[in-house]
């Protein structure tokens, strides 16, 4: 049975091979973990949530994140149904300009963008800000955030400094605190079907923790 409110998040963009469905499934298996019931929508024709839903349950004793397969313009349609069910929703969109993405933006609480601080592009967080805008003439409580996802973990580097300047041109956005590093853990654990809380890897558990909780709070 569904408890509290139902919160439902987003993990799109514009731009593709940023990590959307890396985070999307961590976030989900944490949340369930956490004991929350809690529902994985895979949008994305790529189907990759699916599969590491797929392979999540092939190994008997893992805690179930359910994951259900949705295209089509009329997610937000969906999605009002699938709050009586689930306290928690996670979507996971594709890296483009899609009519799954624009209806989901419609019934999500939150939108979290993920940029790869070395691969800045001006016209795709442009557009993204624009789809913004124009969700919000429908969906006013539409929560819109940019956060830094793969960032190199060499402290020598300046781009997570750069990346922060760059986003403040955007009035739609705002940037997210939480950092997430380039990590090996991220690519292991979701060929496993996991989260990286399971697999037990120290500074990748605490950057998606740190992440979880901006997003939960």
């Amino acid at each position: 049975m569904r408890k509290g409110k139902p919160m439902v998040i987003l993990i799109g963009g514009e731009k593709g091979g940023t990590g959307k469905s890396t985070i999307a499934t961590n976030l989900a298996a944490i949340s369930a973990l956490n004991g929350k019931d809690v529902l994985l929508l895979d949008t994305d024709s790529q189907a990759t949530a699916t599969y590491w839903a797929m392979t999540r349950d092939e190994v008997e004793g893992r805690v179930r994140v359910p994951c259900l397969r949705k295209t089509g313009r009329n997610i937000h349609r969906e999605l009002k149904e699938l709050r009586s069910k689930f306290e928690t929703i996670i979507i996971d969109a594709g890296g483009r300009d899609s009519a799954e993405l624009r209806s989901s933006m419609l019934g999500a609480d939150k939108l979290y963008m993920p940029i790869r601080p070395s691969q800045f592009d001006a016209w795709t967080v442009e557009k993204i800000n624009q789809m913004v805008s124009d969700a919000r003439s429908f969906n006013e409580r539409l929560q819109a955030y940019a956060f830094l996802n793969l960032a190199t973990a060499n402290p020598k580097v300046n781009e997570i400094a750069e990346a922060q300047e760059y986003l403040k041109e955007f009035d739609q956005l705002e940037l997210a605190s939480s950092i997430i590093r380039d990590r090996i853990a991220f690519r292991k654990a979701a060929k496993e079907g996991l989260s990286v809380v399971e697999l037990g890897d120290a500074k990748a558990k605490t950057e998606i923790m740190a992440f979880y909780n901006e997003v939960f709070t």
